[in-house]
């Protein structure tokens, strides 16, 4: 898990940031209108569009909070540096208010323009004095009792690892429980083993005394673990390229950990669920012809359902339109996948689909060709097993052949379509495939998925799925 403290801290800030907005517009409304001390004039009805502008300009301000960083680690354990942003923010979402009134032609909040201005310096001034004096002092106060306390290990060169020792002592005593320091004999094995015995909620790696390919795959699997991530390194030009620089008493750090995208994954989970449903509607009668088309062409069932991995590991029943004859051998194709990923690719054939495979029916191989095939995995991302972009998603098999680094793909729900498939689809070698998963799973957002999405139509018309 994330760091324990930090992460019961969001969780109250959140929800008293919540609070917060909503009693400064609310105590703005009252004193400009009940409090005497303005000018009488018109009264103000509160009505249900001020509960549902209230609502809205609510969550649209704390996900600009988000959006800027003001949650993130980097800034959560800065309270000062969160001074700008907060006051950020809130002009921004008062110019979100000015242009939603002035497209729908409603003046919540906007019937005296006194109401803002009182709103804005409430809530700054709340917002501020919460963090840099209520809640700095009750959380400090529990982590003396010892309550939401770190346990931190450090990995990596001994003598720089007990300068970090005493940077983190320095910088917050009470926080970062050290619970041990590996210096000698670093492997993933290890390593791992002190995480569970300890229970580690926040790793420190010291890039020099790590040999490079270790190193990876002991980032790999803190993430995969969701653990808190912290890099000291001179050089950093591997995968994992979506981190934030933040420094320790002086000591700078690459903060790894994936950013909590909450928001962006609501955003897409909404998505997914109205264009499957769109979309299964409209092509419901393509489907029935090709299901017809199925059935004349050979022998068997219309759909194969198949095993995959999803995210986490967990395992689900994928959807396609059988394009095999029935009862073939998927032996020929897991002794490829095992050989693929074990020693690389050597040519420029499919990463999982064997080049003129015998068991491929006549119709199979047109319905591959366009990834006709693939449309029924809109029921899978319907009941949320899948998502319209992300890693595709392996058989058991191909998941215990893949070293630590590999199973980052499996951090997010798998996709019908992906970074790889719009990169050259099947010729996209299979260590080239993984690192463009991990490009995705660590720099996802909504825009990347729509220019995937767009990407992939033209893929298909080329038939580039062959």
């Amino acid at each position: 898990m994330i760091g324990k403290s930090s992460k019961i801290e969001k969780l109250i800030i959140i929800f008293t940031d919540i609070f917060i907005i909503i009693l400064s517009y609310l105590f703005a409304l009252w004193l400009r209108m009940h409090s005497g001390l303005f000018p009488k004039s018109v009264p103000i009805v509160f009505t249900s569009v001020h509960i549902l502008t209230l609502f809205g300009v609510t969550l649209f301000q704390i996900y600009i909070f988000y959006e800027k960083g003001l949650y993130s680690e980097k800034n959560f354990l800065r309270r000062v540096k969160q001074v700008p942003i907060i006051i950020q923010s809130a002009l921004i979402t008062i110019i979100f208010l000015l242009f939603f009134s002035y497209l729908t032609k409603e003046n919540p909040f906007l019937e005296r323009r006194s109401v803002i201005i009182i709103a804005f310096i409430v809530e700054i001034f709340l917002l501020v004095f919460f963090r840099l004096v209520i809640f700095r002092n009750f959380f400090h106060t529990l982590l003396k009792k010892g309550i939401g306390k770190e346990n931190v290990l450090i990995v990596g060169k001994k003598d720089i690892a007990e300068r970090l020792e005493l940077a983190l002592y320095d910088f917050d005593r009470f926080r970062f429980l050290i619970k041990a320091k590996i210096s000698e004999n670093i492997t993933v094995n290890s390593v791992e083993k002190f995480i569970e015995t300890k229970r580690v909620d926040t790793v420190f790696f010291i890039e020099e005394g790590i040999e490079k390919n270790t190193l990876v795959n002991l980032i790999a699997l803190c993430k995969n673990k969701n653990l808190q991530v912290f890099l000291l390194s001179n050089m950093f030009d591997f995968a994992f390229s979506n981190v934030d620089m933040t420094t320790f008493e002086g000591i700078p750090v690459i903060e790894l950990t994936q950013k909590n995208k909450f928001f962006n994954l609501l955003i897409k989970r909404v998505i997914d669920i109205i264009v499957s449903l769109l979309l299964l509607l409209i092509l419901l009668p393509f489907f029935l012809i090709i299901s017809i088309i199925i059935k004349i062409d050979s022998s068997g069932p219309v759909f194969f359902l198949q095993e995959r991995v999803g995210k986490n590991g967990k395992k689900f029943k994928m959807l396609k339109f059988r394009t095999m004859y029935k009862d073939n051998d998927e032996r020929v194709h897991k002794e490829y996948v095992t050989k693929l990923i074990k020693e690389g690719k050597k040519d420029e054939s499919g990463i999982y689909k064997i080049k003129d495979d015998p068991r491929i029916t006549k119709i199979g191989k047109f319905l591959r060709a366009f990834s006709f095939d693939e449309f029924p995995q809109l029921i899978n991302v319907l009941k949320g097993e899948m998502s319209l972009v992300g890693p595709r998603p392996p058989i058991e098999y191909e998941v215990e052949n893949y070293d630590q680094w590999h199973k980052r793909r499996l951090s997010v729900k798998p996709g019908m379509t992906g970074m790889w498939q719009v990169s050259g689809r099947n010729s996209v070698g299979f260590e080239d495939m993984v690192l463009l998963d991990i490009y995705y799973v660590e720099n996802f957002n909504i825009w990347l998925d729509i220019i995937i999405l767009l990407k992939t139509i033209p893929a298909i018309v080329k038939r580039e799925g062959e």
